[in-house]
């Protein structure tokens, strides 16, 4: 092998090694940063990495950024610059390749540094260095309570400029005597310490997550709180991929919240996440973003997916699983039992374009049962008289919601049919594959016959009618609501039993027009007995 290609190995090795550091965790900006611009380097285009292309390609910026109005390039250069002289100078200094962004230009350097200086720049460590993701916070270990007794190690240490004669014996009796005394005050603040949540997946001490645990993989914000009055935490427990930003100036389908697109992890990744003892449902979910020539080999998202070490999707297509780019699609596993470390471990292995995750779900469930799956058209979710939640609006392709509130008034579900998903749509809801669903159809008419002037008709019959089919069976043909309600604003619910989910792990309900626009206000699906 040429001295050009090891020394290219080298330059990517270290790149790889940065990027995995763990210290751009919080600032996934600056990893894609540092990404895009050695990528160039490599492949012998530094002399066009300019502000507009990071922009653009590496930051996600409009195609109409103007960079003389924003800076972000030149804000997010300056940060990057830090954070490698810092990384450099702690857990980076050993080793033997530096890469370095000189002021004023965006081609990075790649400096070979010589072992002497290496190891001048680099304390002994007292003990094991951690990952850089492991650092333990300050406020775990409290430095200052060790650092109080360092003025009584100096004096205790023998000056080598004096003689010594009755010293070594002093010595002698006293060492053991101080250590003691040090160890004592010192190691109740050691052995209480616990690494940061986010990065213990490699420990055997991390506390299970709760019951029902949610995170946006990739995203490194505050909690998040959705519509549903669900709880997304921030990523935690991965090693290895990068944080990747979703682009906020798209429209996604299937969301359930407008605002729940905001990253994604990507690469060869793993989750290592620690549960209790039992039965767990496990909620992936993807998002296709790519745009360009689908027939380009190198432009599908083609993975492996590993749950616990047992291969669970293989060869998965995102772009076939989603149907669309810009769309969120979602796989359902159930009964997983945590491995014998006591966590539930996923593993995402790289075929086509890199691995992706935007978010997943850990629900404790009961072994052999799926949780049910309950949708109102509405913009918030609701919770019955029996204490059931249903979700607000999502898993939908399609149409548009509107609300119409008080359209019920003589049905204890009335609640149910305040909102309405219309139009030519579909719901794409994912749910384990190998098992047989009951699913419940709640419609009302409630705005033909209603008081609007352009809705209101003597007999309002006939004014809507339409199709609904489940993965590609039919359920309902020439449906029309209000004459099988007897009546506008009167509730129907229509069952259908021992449906079966598609290959791709969803039941598809499609509502097709017939005349004027499909509707419907709730949806639910629970497993046969």
């Amino acid at each position: 092998m040429s001295a050009i290609a090891t020394q290219g190995q080298a330059e990517r090795a270290e790149l790889e090694a940065v990027l995995n550091s763990g210290i751009f965790s919080r600032a996934p900006s600056l990893a894609n940063f540092l990404k895009y611009v050695c990528e160039r380097y490599f492949d012998g285009e530094s002399e066009g990495v300019k502000e507009y292309c990071i922009a653009v390609e590496a930051l996600r910026r409009p195609i109409d950024f103007d960079q003389k109005k924003d800076a972000i390039v030149r804000v997010e250069a300056h940060r990057l610059r830090k954070r490698l002289a810092d990384y450099y100078k702690t857990a980076g200094a050993s080793h033997a390749i530096h890469i370095d962004i000189p002021n004023g230009q965006y081609s990075p350097r790649f400096i070979f540094v010589e072992q002497e200086q290496r190891t001048a720049t680099t304390k002994a460590p007292l003990g094991p260095v951690p990952h850089p993701a492991q650092v333990v916070e300050p406020s775990i270990i409290d430095t200052r309570k060790i650092r109080e007794f360092a003025p009584m190690l100096e004096a205790a240490m023998p000056d080598p400029a004096k003689k010594r004669t009755w010293r070594p014996a002093l010595l002698s009796l006293a060492a053991p005597a101080l250590a003691l005394a040090v160890l004592t005050v010192v190691w109740p603040y050691v052995k209480t310490a616990q690494l940061p949540p986010r990065e213990v997946w490699t420990g055997s001490f991390a506390e299970p997550v709760p019951n029902e645990f949610r995170m946006l993989a990739g995203y490194h914000g505050e909690p998040f709180a959705d519509r549903q009055g669900r709880t997304w935490q921030p990523d935690a427990y991965y090693n290895g991929g990068l944080s990747v930003p979703l682009l906020n100036d798209r429209r996604y389908e299937g969301l359930p919240d407008p605002a729940f697109a905001k990253a994604q992890r990507e690469g060869d990744f793993e989750y290592a996440i620690p549960v209790r003892q039992g039965s767990y449902e496990v909620h992936l979910y993807f998002m296709e973003t790519q745009t360009g020539d689908p027939s380009d080999p190198n432009y599908r998202h083609l993975f492996h997916i590993f749950i616990n070490g047992k291969m669970t999707l293989d060869y998965f297509d995102l772009l076939a699983d989603a149907g669309a780019p810009n769309r969120l699609t979602s796989r359902v596993f159930n009964d997983v039992a945590p491995a014998a470390d006591g966590r539930i471990h996923l593993k995402f292995e790289q075929l086509g374009r890199k691995p992706v995750l935007a978010a997943l779900e850990i629900l404790f469930s009961t072994p052999g049962r799926v949780r049910p799956v309950r949708i109102v058209a509405a913009r918030e979710s609701v919770t019955d008289s029996a204490g059931e939640l249903w979700l607000a609006d999502q898993y939908a392709v399609g149409g548009m919601l509107v609300e119409r509130k008080d359209s019920i008034r003589d049905n204890e579900l009335k609640y149910l049919y305040a909102g309405e998903h219309y139009g030519n749509f579909a719901y794409h809801i994912p749910l384990p594959a190998d098992k047989k669903y009951r699913v419940k159809l709640y419609f009302a008419e409630t705005f033909f016959g209603s008081k609007l002037p352009f809705a209101a008709a003597p007999n309002p019959e006939g004014k809507r009618v339409f199709n609904v089919f489940c993965d590609g069976q039919t359920l309902l043909r020439n449906f029309d609501v209000t004459k099988e309600a007897g009546g506008p604003n009167k509730a129907l619910v229509r069952t259908f039993e021992n449906l079966e989910p598609n290959a791709q792990g969803k039941i598809v309900l499609e509502f097709v027009p017939v005349r004027n626009y499909a509707e419907v206000n709730a949806i639910e699906v629970t497993q046969m007995e």
